[in-house]
């Protein structure tokens, strides 16, 4: 890793080079200053001791180590407490000390939450494991937003699809998808698309209606499955129950609450770090 510093007129006037580890294997100019490998991330240099101070821990790149075991214990992830970044300081980086899994446990914490309304949050404070969630965090905030995000492209993903398989019609995805599904066809057995083209028996519409995307990928092998009758309506039911969960749960109204609460979250908890 090769790091540089510049001044007020952006000339460079130190380089540092460092192996994954953070150990110094070359520099130029002679700056003392301790925000250098990892500096980004508040990664202080202790030139006298030549360890990391590095939130919560002392970080010592001479062994990839952490002097002192994770504060938070098993509720890392890691059963090494002592093991840098799960050995992998390439990909990874620990500004908290407490461990790389833990910005990766309080993203998902996010997005469960978001995408219960707050109610994994309560589940964990009547379990009493809520202290291990750090909500003031900034991965605890890109999850919650993260959810939101892809709830939006969803809602904007079904609305295409549906205008592109309305607007190419019926009679022409009927066309379309005979030309590949002749070849399964088998006596008693229907063939099945496993994502429908356009609705369900009956005439109600699907929510992501694959007809209006080019027939090799709405009739494409990895969508046909042949199915005797009873199997093949099981299967539209199944789904239509899945589907009907999913606008439920999934739409404009949902979406603004949601943001709305985790903003209400957000504004009761202290700055993310």
């Amino acid at each position: 890793m090769l790091v540089g510093r510049v001044d007020g007129s952006w000339r460079i006037t130190d380089t540092y080079a460092y192996d994954s580890w953070g150990n110094l294997i070359g520099r130029t100019g002679s700056t003392n200053q301790p925000f250098t490998w990892n500096g980004s991330y508040g990664y202080e240099y202790n030139f006298a001791t030549g360890l990391y101070h590095v939130g919560a821990r002392e970080y010592d790149p001479r062994t990839g180590r952490w002097l002192q075991r994770d504060p938070i214990d098993a509720a890392s992830g890691d059963p090494n407490l002592y093991r840098y970044a799960g050995n992998d300081p390439v990909n990874r980086a620990d500004p908290t000390g407490l461990d790389w899994l833990d910005n990766t446990a309080n993203f998902f914490a996010g997005v469960g939450d978001s995408l219960t309304f707050g109610i994994t949050d309560q589940i964990r404070e009547w379990l009493g494991v809520n202290d291990v969630v750090d909500k003031a965090s900034l991965a605890y905030r890109v999850g919650e937003y993260t959810e939101v995000g892809a709830e939006i492209a969803l809602t904007g993903g079904a609305k295409a699809l549906t205008h592109l398989a309305y607007k190419k019609g019926y009679k022409e995805i009927r066309r379309e998808s005979m030309r590949f599904i002749r070849k399964f066809r088998l006596p008693g057995k229907e063939v099945h698309h496993s994502n429908p083209l356009l609705g369900h028996p009956g005439g109600e519409g699907t929510l992501f209606p694959l007809g209006g995307l080019p027939p090799s990928i709405h009739s494409g092998r990895w969508n046909l499955e042949v199915l005797d009758h009873a199997t093949h309506l099981r299967r539209h039911r199944r789904m239509k129950q899945q589907e009907k969960l999913l606008r439920w749960n999934t739409n404009r109204y949902t979406i603004t609450l949601r943001t709305l609460n985790n903003l209400r979250r957000d504004i009761t908890s202290e700055c993310p770090n």
